[in-house]
């Protein structure tokens, strides 16, 4: 079975457009025990049908196999109290189901269990977050982020992997200029997923620009990490801009 082996960390992260949460990030961590090997699970998807709710593009990742969303759809219910994703790949589906326990301001906490068509089950807390709504007519004349970013590119053993991102409007930054002092972008919402060499997420994070479009953040490498390239996926979000995802990468090594 393709998936007897999956996760005790389930992250999912899905990009959401529904009319009562429009421009919506779900994101959240729980856990599924199938078998003594640990995978993880991951979902990134942006869904532009207002009316319905449907996916329109999105990947679906098990360990380290990654599979193309062919259709899913996402519905809130019962005054918001439910919530229902599934979701389906040439390779297999995925239903998931929830109810809230907590909401606060824009926030909404759910409990989510979950099972693909290969009998593999995980549950999780998931955050709704309303972020800034674009309507369509912004959406049509919506102009591009430019994300630069410094990180220490080599990191031992006990010592922290730090990183910096800054958010930039494209145009009024085209020499791509990490230190100039104009064309910043404050408020850019950031979701940040850093996995380890064979695919498991170690850190999900999330938070906005700050003064002069920075965001930063840091994770301590353990002395039993894996050794090798890490990843590190940095989506941003503004209103009146598209969406845009940046790649770093980085190398643990074991102390010397």
């Amino acid at each position: 079975m393709r998936f007897a082996l999956l996760s005790a960390l389930a992250i999912l992260l899905v990009m959401i457009q529904i009319p009562a949460f429009a421009d919506s990030a779900l994101s959240g961590s729980g856990f599924g025990i199938i078998s003594n090997t640990i995978q993880s699970i991951s979902i990134q998807a942006l869904v532009q049908d207002h009316e319905q709710s449907k996916i329109q593009n999105g990947t679906i990742t098990m360990g380290g196999d990654s599979f193309q969303i062919s259709t899913a759809n996402l519905s809130l219910s019962n005054n918001k109290k439910t919530i229902q994703f599934n979701a389906n790949t040439s390779d297999f589906t995925l239903d998931a189901s929830g109810k809230l326990v907590l909401s606060a301001g824009s926030d909404s906490i759910y409990y989510v269990t979950g099972k693909t068509s290969d009998g593999d089950s995980f549950s999780t807390f998931v955050k709704l977050q309303q972020i800034q709504s674009i309507s369509p007519e912004e959406s049509t004349s919506a102009k591009d982020l430019l994300l630069l970013a410094k990180q220490n590119n080599r990191v031992q053993w006990k010592d922290l992997y730090k990183f910096t991102i800054r958010a930039f409007d494209k145009q009024s930054n085209p020499q791509s200029d990490f230190n100039t002092n104009t064309g910043y972008v404050n408020g850019v919402q950031i979701s940040v997923t850093v996995k380890d060499t064979v695919g498991n997420v170690v850190k999900t994070t999330t938070g906005t620009t700050q003064k002069f479009g920075y965001y930063e953040d840091s994770i301590l490498i353990p002395d039993n990490a894996r050794t090798g390239v890490y990843t590190v996926t940095v989506t941003a979000s503004a209103k009146n801009y598209h969406t845009i995802t940046k790649s770093l990468s980085f190398t643990v090594i074991p102390l010397r």
